[in-house]
């Protein structure tokens, strides 16, 4: 339809979105269905998810069954967003993921992504004190746009109950309010 001006989501509970297409096609929205060629189903719990950059997730339909493409004499309007404190509690955001045992002497990948919106994330910290101290890596090559997929290998040396924190910081030098968590055990070296 050459005219068309209006996208609206179905999703598979019945819930309806609309959003004006322009909007869409600036924003560089996308339906995913998968996450670092991890199935979404995995990773977030749903089929798929519209996502688009720098606009707040609660807008963000998940398990979309129809997608349809109108002409109206009004596209519709954008809700009004004004940052009420509640839409980015968790600003810049974080995840990890990582094996719930490990063993001395033998390296552990700690991996997930990191995002913050309309921001570009600058580095990913990390902390086995509880907070006390962190560790920084930099994460170069970023922009506003895409999720930062992160890697940090860590060697224990001591066996016993851990819990990794990691954090992520944008451009502003903001931290994650709320870090991720992973607990894990360290057994003894396998002989």
């Amino acid at each position: 339809m050459a005219d068309c001006n209006t996208v609206t989501f179905t999703a598979s509970d019945g819930m309806k979105v609309a959003f004006p297409l322009d909007f869409l096609i600036e924003r560089g929205a996308i339906v995913a269905d998968k996450i670092n060629s991890e199935n979404i189903m995995d990773v977030m719990g749903c089929s798929n998810q519209l996502w688009i950059p720098g606009f707040p997730a609660k807008y963000f339909i998940r398990d979309i069954v129809a997608i349809d493409f109108t002409e109206e004499d009004e596209p519709p309007t954008l809700p009004d967003f004004v940052d009420d404190g509640h839409d980015f509690t968790n600003r810049p955001n974080v995840s990890c993921k990582a094996e719930y045992v490990g063993y001395v002497g033998q390296t552990m990948r700690f991996e997930g992504w990191a995002d913050d919106y309309d921001k570009r994330i600058i580095a990913v910290e990390f902390s086995l004190d509880g907070g006390e101290h962190w560790t920084r890596q930099s994460t170069e090559g970023t922009d506003a746009v895409r999720w930062v997929w992160w890697t940090f290998d860590w060697i224990p040396e001591e066996e016993g109950d851990y819990r990794m924190l990691v954090r992520s910081v944008n451009e502003d030098g903001k931290s994650s309010p709320t870090p991720a968590a992973h607990a894990f055990q360290v057994l003894a070296a396998i002989e």
